[in-house]
């Protein structure tokens, strides 16, 4: 079983959450429920679950206050929360669960089946320490990492050594200046969201790259990209390149 504590300022929604854990997530145990920020400090110190629920938005002390009251906490997290705030953007980076009120059945099962195959203290503290550095800074930081979940591990990699990202159905191969590759199980436009403000360019359906790692333009067909680190050719649609031109000032 995995032991999971419950924490919102409303018990209608602790309620609803038990309701839907119980009848559809049956490997989750709910071993205590919280109101405040300090109530679910008491119970994570001394029940140490395995995973705690946790809304963001609550009075005095917050969701995030909360994790930054704590020292190395070893637990996974799924953030419960109303609103798509700047918080899920630190979120989605730091490649940690969330779930929008009011919760979607199917969602909260595929986060519990994401729980129960890699519930890790080192991997969810490395996540965590990534995700309150990023809700402390607020702006596009140059050493800045992503988290990137691959099947066996998840690598902190800084978002400036991410030369391009290539999709293939629902998954996204990062490739990195130092030549390693990582395949992660999530859609292209997941990262254009993400890295856009980092400087990346969505040139095609299929390719997202860092501009910092551009070499040349090749004026073949639509147009393609030369990247540094002996990348292939990168295709520009021609839907995108009057875009891309005005984002590359040329």
């Amino acid at each position: 079983m995995i032991t999971a504590i419950i924490v919102d300022d409303e018990p209608i929604n602790i309620s609803n959450l038990q309701a839907l854990l119980a009848k559809h997530c049956k490997e989750i145990e709910v071993v205590a429920t919280a109101l405040n920020a300090d109530e679910a400090t008491e119970h994570i110190l001394k029940l140490k679950p395995d995973v705690v629920f946790l809304d963001i938005e609550m009075p005095g002390k917050n969701g995030f206050d909360l994790l930054r009251s704590l020292k190395d906490p070893d637990f996974a997290v799924v953030f419960i929360t109303a609103y798509d705030t700047y918080g899920i953007m630190a979120i989605k980076f730091s490649a940690l669960d969330y779930l929008l009120k009011p919760i979607n059945i199917v969602e909260l099962k595929n986060t519990v089946d994401r729980i129960e195959q890699s519930v890790n203290a080192k991997k969810e503290n490395s996540r965590l320490n990534n995700l309150l550095y990023l809700l402390d800074r607020k702006i596009p930081d140059e050493n800045q990492k992503i988290a990137l979940p691959t099947m066996k591990e998840t690598f902190l990699v800084p978002v400036k050594d991410i030369v391009r990202c290539e999709s293939s159905n629902n998954y996204t191969t990062f490739y990195l200046t130092n030549g390693s590759e990582y395949l992660i199980s999530r859609p292209l436009y997941e990262y254009d969201e993400l890295l856009t403000p980092y400087g990346f360019i969505r040139c095609h359906q299929s390719h997202l790259v860092n501009k910092m790692h551009i070499v040349s333009i090749l004026n073949e067909d639509s147009g393609y990209f030369v990247m540094k680190y002996s990348s292939p050719k990168i295709p520009i649609s021609k839907q995108r390149k009057s875009l891309i031109k005005s984002s590359l000032k040329i």
